[in-house]
């Protein structure tokens, strides 16, 4: 029994749904057309509900052109909408339309119940007439709503109070009017926040869009560089040397205690560029479309991407380094600061390794050093660009580095 019931309220809450297979929320004609079709089908309901009523209540609402007249004018509208929702799909102009006589019809309805049948039951009415105005979120539906119901709702309580019948059931108009203002302040209101709410959702997704367009643009333009970066040497001293400064780089991790899966990390980093073959990044717009919409494939490259760029800078800032060594500035106060763009552990530990390497090596701009020139450099000339205790192992364990780059080089 309870899973009869619980299809039966799925079932209902598919019929009342807002969203389907298909449907853009950014699209302002479908939203509309969604919005028609769910206030049409409550119209519906309503019209069954009320040709019940009628049947219950016959004798006290009056003659058959009274009940004709409540339920054959909601009828062609709902008539007339379902042919806008239906034929008139793509047609913003129309659904306008549609909402405009869904406004009508309910409000119609609501009033002319309560015109034949002045008691607090059909007095309801007019407040779920109000209610299902309000689902459009629209402030000129609303507002329309809002004028006609109130006028013609104040007209039928005056002409009940000329007639006398309204004070039957001990109803002060004074509280019919109080509370009916109040609702409809309330469900204005309501209908006004939302709107805001939704034309800022708009607008935000909009800049989201324009955004995402340019984040996508630069992501290429960075893949594009990436693979520049990528690509594999010719020049084997040259991979050689990338090789030696990751097996050093592993070699402080494993001195430092990093776990292996730290040390490989390392080791990982020290090599990154010049050894890679499988980043290539001249895609089709199908794949890209795959790619962006992948989050592990779009975080990987992403992931090799910044490792890469941050690899590239330590070398061109080592090289800057060693080219600079005995100029003024490089011991300045604004040229230590560059020390603060290598404050990771992991950044220090590549760019002392690349040091080292780059001193030991013979460069076009310098003669290659020996192993004990090199370390007297690093403590006299390098030591403010390195964490104290970082540099100080890597002085007790020169010895190991320089077998390393020894057995590596030659």
């Amino acid at each position: 029994m309870n899973k009869i019931i619980t299809n039966l309220f799925s079932q209902i809450m598919k019929f009342f749904s807002f969203e389907f297979s298909g449907f853009d929320i950014l699209n302002r004609t479908e939203v509309l057309r969604r919005k028609n079709i769910i206030v049409n089908r409550l119209l519906l309901i309503t019209n069954i509900l009320i040709t019940i009523f009628i049947m219950m209540y016959y004798e006290q609402i009056g003659s058959v052109i009274s009940s004709l007249s409540l339920l054959i004018p909601t009828i062609l509208i709902n008539i007339l909408i379902t042919y806008f929702v239906s034929n008139q799909k793509k047609d913003y102009e129309k659904q306008v339309m549609g909402m405009y006589m869904a406004v009508l019809s309910v409000s119609y309805i609501a009033l002319r119940l309560y015109f034949l049948y002045p008691v607090p039951f059909t007095y309801i009415f007019i407040y779920v007439a109000l209610v299902i105005v309000a689902l459009f979120q629209n402030r000129h539906a609303i507002i329309l709503g809002d004028i006609l119901i109130f006028s013609v709702a104040t007209f039928i309580h005056l002409n009940e109070i000329n007639k006398n019948n309204l004070f039957r059931y001990n109803h002060d108009i004074t509280v019919y009017l109080m509370f009916l203002v109040l609702f409809i302040f309330v469900v204005t209101s309501m209908v006004f926040f939302s709107e805001y709410m939704d034309r800022e959702r708009k607008r935000e997704l909009k800049k989201r869009e324009e955004l995402e367009g340019e984040f996508q643009d630069v992501l290429w333009s960075v893949f594009d560089t990436i693979e520049d970066f990528s690509q594999v040497t010719d020049d084997d001293e040259e991979l050689s040397k990338e090789y030696v400064c990751a097996l050093m780089a592993k070699k402080m991790g494993t001195l430092l205690k990093y776990d292996e899966e730290k040390c490989d990390q390392l080791f990982n980093f020290g090599i990154v560029i010049g050894v890679n073959t499988d980043f290539s990044f001249n895609y089709s717009e199908d794949e890209k479309y795959n790619i962006l919409n992948d989050y592990k494939k779009i975080k990987y490259k992403l992931g090799i991407g910044n490792m890469l760029l941050r690899r590239t800078r330590i070398r061109i800032k080592c090289e800057a380094m060693v080219r600079s060594r005995y100029e003024s500035w490089f011991i300045s106060e604004n040229f230590r600061k560059i020390k603060a763009e290598d404050s990771s552990i992991e950044n220090q530990i590549i760019l002392l390794c690349e040091t080292y390497i780059t001193l030991r090596d013979k460069q076009s701009y310098k003669k290659a050093l020996p192993h004990v020139k090199v370390m007297k450099e690093i403590t006299d000339i390098f030591a403010h660009f390195y964490d104290e205790s970082l540099l100080q192992l890597f002085n007790e364990n020169n010895v190991e580095f320089e077998v390393i780059y020894e057995k590596t080089r030659s």
